[in-house]
């Protein structure tokens, strides 16, 4: 298994913050998620790899409150999925290090990570949907009580 197509992941999660906004400092905390996310793929270590994801998701974070980005759930769900298949490959990687894996294998565990990320799109369709419509259901006073109360599920879960 080669261990660099995590790298193709790896772009797409780090060109997000970009591309939403070009600014120096998010430029910065992508290049220092790349660096871990570099020497955990190289290393085969999970620790980098998992500590690049944590920071390519501050700089997202970043990057949506520093004003100039519109928050996007498409661009959220392409984040997120990047990131979900950054930790999977690196991981497939780590673990069959140096192994001759059949095609057999590797095909069904495509088919898993496909079926993975039908499912998690789906999911974010269904969400966005029901968010459009509680949205309209629930007077703009309400708004505010309803999305508190999302976060507070959202902490729990």
């Amino acid at each position: 298994m080669n261990r660099w197509w995590a790298v193709i992941p790896l772009a797409v999660a780090v060109a997000m913050p970009i591309c939403a906004t070009p600014s120096f400092p998010i430029v910065a905390i992508e290049a220092v998620a790349v660096l871990l996310c570099v020497l955990g793929i190289a290393g085969a270590r999970t620790g980098p790899v998992t500590a690049g994801c944590i920071v390519a998701t501050i700089g997202y974070a970043v990057a949506l409150l520093s004003g100039s980005a519109d928050l996007d759930l498409i661009g959220g769900g392409i984040f997120g999925l990047a990131l979900l298949f950054l930790l999977d490959l690196s991981e497939f990687a780590r673990r069959f290090r140096g192994a001759e894996i059949a095609n057999d294998v590797l095909r069904a565990q495509l088919v898993y990570w496909l079926q993975r990320a039908a499912t998690i799109s789906g999911i974010v369709v269904v969400l966005t949907l029901a968010g459009f419509m509680v949205s309209s259901l629930v007077p703009p006073g309400g708004r505010a009580i309803v999305s508190g109360l999302g976060a507070l599920l959202a902490f729990a879960g």
